[in-house]
């Protein structure tokens, strides 16, 4: 099976879906079953600002420059990996598509409102041209049948592919725990939120809670990711707060320095409005790390019993509460923390890698 991925440039960020791209290429070159072919599109694209300028170039790309690179390379599998899909059929390559949530229509407010009207074109176009559809979870594949009125034959669940982080030897934790002490501030014990600082993942509720026990428990609240949409606002909630240096944002770090944070917090928080899936769900699960959590569909259906819920995203007295019982009661984190490892080994790279090969087949039996 040749498969190609496309990820409309995602993966010179490094984060969320160009990870998730690369991850998978990685994991899927391993199969001896699989060629994969090269997932970048040509560099001369991805250099073009403004960003708005680069996703008219990319679209006429697919149409011209991208359909003769699938005549020479000849895929059995094109995987668009980031909703925006080539409308031209030039090869006899089934088109499947990632559509990772629908923020575009439950949470528009979460996106500058002409890259809100590009992703729901883009989307709408996708769902319908692609002969196989996958999203991260079953509560996003739902929410597409049902927004979409498609064919249940023609979505399929894949979570997610980000292999577990690996562990961090106990002297070099305390070294790289240094170096991040004399760089940002911090100090433990340390609540901990990784994922982008933007308005859908709520973070001014949480550093709204975490105001209210700041001082009691004598805390830091950790954020590590870079600011996304929404993040003058974020940055404005937590300069009001009197709890303010308390608070670190570390922007991006590498595996290693992500790592040793979720080795030493003290427990997760997760606070969202609306996800896909939640990688930082997984990979805190994966260092059997506590979890407060928001209660949305898919991190419901991601940690199921490994967190604590709260009902509101948006009630900061509730998040504050649960983080307070949790802090509070030890028994109940060595219980979750338990319960989180559990949980994580479903993870397995080989049986998201399965999910995929599975639908790939599918998209090619259907043809």
């Amino acid at each position: 099976m040749r498969v190609l991925l496309e990820d409309g440039f995602s993966v010179e960020k490094g984060t969320g879906i160009g990870r998730y791209t690369l991850n998978l290429a990685n994991e899927l070159g391993k199969h001896t079953g699989v060629t994969v072919l090269n997932p970048l599109a040509p560099g001369t694209l991805a250099k073009v600002r403004p960003v708005s300028v680069r996703r008219i170039l990319y679209t006429a790309w697919l149409e011209t420059g991208f359909q003769a690179r699938l005549a020479k390379l000849g895929p059995d599998i094109v995987h668009f990996t980031n909703h925006q899909v080539a409308r031209a059929r030039k090869s006899q390559a089934r088109y499947v598509v990632t559509i990772h949530d629908l923020t575009a229509w439950k949470l528009p407010g979460a996106l500058p409102s002409l890259y809100g009207r590009y992703v729901r074109t883009a989307i709408s176009r996708a769902v319908k041209i692609s002969d196989l559809v996958l999203c991260p979870s079953d509560s996003i594949k739902n929410e597409v049948i049902e927004h979409f009125s498609l064919d249940k034959e023609k979505v399929r669940t894949a979570w997610n592919m980000d292999p577990h982080l690996p562990e961090v030897p106990a002297q070099r934790q305390e070294e790289l725990f240094r170096h991040l002490s004399v760089r940002l501030g911090l100090r433990k014990p340390f609540l901990l939120f990784v994922g982008t600082l933007e308005h859908r993942k709520n973070v001014t509720t949480l550093i709204e809670a975490f105001a209210k026990i700041a001082d009691t428990y004598d805390l830091q609240l950790v954020m590590a990711g870079r600011p996304g949409y929404g993040f003058p606002k974020i940055r404005a909630v937590m300069e009001r707060q009197a709890c303010r240096t308390r608070c670190v944002m570390t922007g991006f770090l590498d595996d290693e320095g992500l790592a040793v944070l979720y080795q030493l917090a003290e427990l997760f928080v997760y606070p969202s409005h609306y996800e896909g899936f939640g990688i930082p769900l997984v990979e805190a699960m994966g260092f059997g790390l506590p979890i407060v959590a928001s209660r949305i569909p898919s991190t419901e259906e991601v940690a199921r019993d490994t967190a604590i819920y709260y009902e509101n995203p948006l009630d900061a007295d509730a998040l504050a509460q649960a983080i307070a019982d949790l802090i509070t009661h030890p028994d109940r984190k060595e219980d979750l923390a338990r319960r989180a490892k559990t949980r994580a080994a479903d993870f397995t790279v080989d049986k998201i890698l399965k999910q995929y090969l599975d639908a790939y087949q599918a998209a090619l039996n259907a043809a």
